[in-house]
């Protein structure tokens, strides 16, 4: 039973403000946005989220507040405080040598991130194996499936929060403020994890769909400049070696196709994943 929602009516939100992958955002009267998800999201990964961002701001790793759920007609949303910035991919737009700091601001974000101890959120083992018994996942046989999560196992324990979606797009910046956003896949565990999901995402995730081919060669260059800033910075910060990182690759595919399983990913992740297991989870 998903928990009680805000009700409003179709017509008096107006147009939406921006349109995303999941969903469309609307401003909301004293400075509160919805984000209304399509009809076909589960009402059951919306409480996470509205779970995952209350527990985020009260842990203030993060400075959205979360006002919780609401309904219009057969959609549910998720009412936030209205971040009035811009970006950290959009910060160059208005200054380039802003490019140069994207790494840097990342890795200290989150380093931050990772300093800050929860059990409120899933571990990230228990939603890895999740991912296994998934649709997206089924590739895999059951003997496959026995040794990830047997690698799963061995692999370092923590409390700390991992954002789990941690690229520059999902921190926005607001005067001197620097907020955090889209708490959904938050988890808690070893740090590496997290490290090696954002790793995934700069290598790895599809830029937004009808990215001119042009732009697409201009973005993963500059993603490669970034990523390498962030992961020299990130661990000058806290210590973490390649290795730690690189031991976390396998569940960084898993928990990409097994919670987003995006169509123009999907073939190229099932063959990383059929590969390393083949490997035995070893880069």
């Amino acid at each position: 039973m998903g928990k009680q929602s805000i009700e409003f009516k179709k017509e008096s939100l107006g147009k939406p403000i921006a349109i995303g992958r999941s969903a469309d955002l609307y401003a909301l009267e004293d400075h509160k946005i919805l984000k209304l998800f399509f009809p076909d999201a589960k009402e059951s990964e919306i409480d996470l989220e509205v779970e995952n961002t209350v527990e985020a701001y009260n842990q203030k790793a993060s400075k959205m507040r979360c006002y919780g759920k609401a309904k219009v007609d057969n959609r549910f949303g998720i009412i936030f405080d209205r971040v009035e910035g811009i970006s950290l991919t959009k910060l160059p737009d208005k200054n380039p040598l802003e490019l140069f700091n994207i790494a840097g601001t990342l890795a200290r974000l989150h380093y931050g991130i990772h300093q800050i101890k929860s059990d409120k959120y899933k571990d990230i083992k228990d939603v890895l194996n999740g991912c296994l018994s998934s649709e997206p996942l089924s590739f895999l046989s059951s003997g496959e499936k026995a040794k990830v999560k047997s690698y799963i196992a061995g692999l370092p324990n923590g409390n700390s929060i991992l954002h789990l979606d941690f690229h520059p797009e999902n921190v926005i910046v607001q005067g001197k403020e620097e907020i955090i956003i889209d708490w959904m896949t938050a988890a808690k565990g070893n740090t590496a994890a997290d490290v090696a999901f954002t790793f995934l995402l700069f290598t790895d995730a599809e830029l937004w769909p009808g990215t001119p081919k042009l732009k697409i060669i201009f973005y993963t260059l500059i993603r490669k400049f970034i990523l390498r800033g962030y992961l020299k910075a990130y661990k000058h910060l806290s210590g973490i070696t390649d290795a730690e990182i690189a031991a976390w690759r396998l569940p960084a595919l898993i928990l990409r196709l097994g919670l987003w399983n995006i169509e123009s990913e999907r073939e190229r992740l099932r063959s990383q994943i059929s590969r390393l297991v083949e490997l035995g989870g070893k880069v």
